[in-house]
């Protein structure tokens, strides 16, 4: 009596060695313009907090204080959260509409002569390029099961 009766199941209904069963929906794998554009938003925010921080902290000619300074570090933590977001695909319109913003902030930065900002200002111009253009990829949802003409998704 130590067999199972024939016909019985003796495996879970969606077990994932099924080979009936599709395997599960992959994204595709990350552009690598992607990486470079996340990596950008990330180191670029990381060492503008620590511009900005030494600056206040060593008291220069062009340290910021008070308010300048506080709108200074909030937008480099936000520099690093779009890279966040960038890296992990997600919240395109709000990382294109980000980085539009850094752009013409840093390109506005390059009028008082600094080279800082306009090598900045480009690598930035590069990430929004990589993000304009792999926007399918931020968009790439799973395929669901079940999806048929009364699903909302074509016609029918």
């Amino acid at each position: 009596m130590s067999r199972p009766f024939e016909g019985a199941i003796t495996t879970a209904p969606d077990d994932p060695d099924d080979p009936d069963l599709p395997p599960p929906a992959e994204r595709p794998h990350r552009p690598v313009i992607i990486e470079f554009a996340a990596a950008i938003l990330i180191v670029g925010g990381i060492s503008a907090i620590m511009g900005t921080v030494g600056a206040a902290v060593g008291g220069g000619r062009a340290a910021p204080t008070g308010p300048i300074l506080a709108i200074e570090l909030a937008l480099d933590i936000l520099t690093i959260a779009i890279g966040l977001l960038v890296r992990f695909g997600r919240a395109w319109l709000l990382c294109i509409n980000a980085i539009a913003v850094l752009v013409f902030l840093e390109f506005s930065a390059v009028w008082n002569g600094s080279t800082v900002a306009m090598l900045l200002a480009v690598l930035d111009a590069i990430g929004f390029v990589a993000v304009a253009r792999h926007r399918a990829w931020f968009e790439w949802r799973p395929e669901t099961e079940g999806q048929g003409p009364g699903d909302g998704r074509g016609p029918g």
